[in-house]
């Protein structure tokens, strides 16, 4: 049995588009709360779920919702949306969440099963609260799309 169409607030969606307006929700979650992880200094939970986060979001939803937009659209660019800035910020937070992961790699200190952050990681703070704001806009974006796309 093949699944055509899911009803979600008055809009029929095709059952991959709703799995990445879930998928996204679900990052949107994840990254808010291991934020505040790290803000509450519970630095083992902030890593491990910011890596989970921003793993699945570059690795699974990221290029599945590109293959699809391809397939979808056509060509590049993709007249009557505001895709080419999604993608512009969308590269730009990836850019700065892969730098801002291999900061947090170096300047982390393990003590026993703790991890947590020394004042000299204070640039993997200033990257990581940009890296969030420039997903949130990619987030933002993408969802205006999302809705000038399946909102009649």
């Amino acid at each position: 049995m093949r699944i055509e169409r899911v009803y979600i607030f008055g809009m029929a969606l095709e059952p991959i588009v709703v799995f990445f307006l879930l998928g996204e929700l679900g990052v949107l979650v994840a990254l808010a709360i291991a934020y505040f992880l790290a803000r509450y200094h519970k630095g083992t939970a902030h890593h491990y779920l910011m890596l989970a986060a921003f793993l699945a979001d570059l690795l699974v939803f990221k290029p599945l919702m590109y293959s699809r937009a391809g397939t979808a659209w056509g060509a590049f660019p993709w007249d009557g949306t505001r895709i080419a800035p999604h993608l512009f910020v969308a590269a730009l937070a990836g850019a700065i969440g892969v730098i801002d992961i291999l900061l947090g790699f170096k300047y982390r200190v393990k003590k026993g099963p703790k991890m947590f952050m020394p004042p000299k990681g204070r640039l993997h703070r200033t990257l990581g609260l940009l890296f969030l704001a420039a997903w949130s806009v990619a987030f933002v974006i993408g969802l205006v799309i999302f809705l000038e796309t399946w909102v009649p």
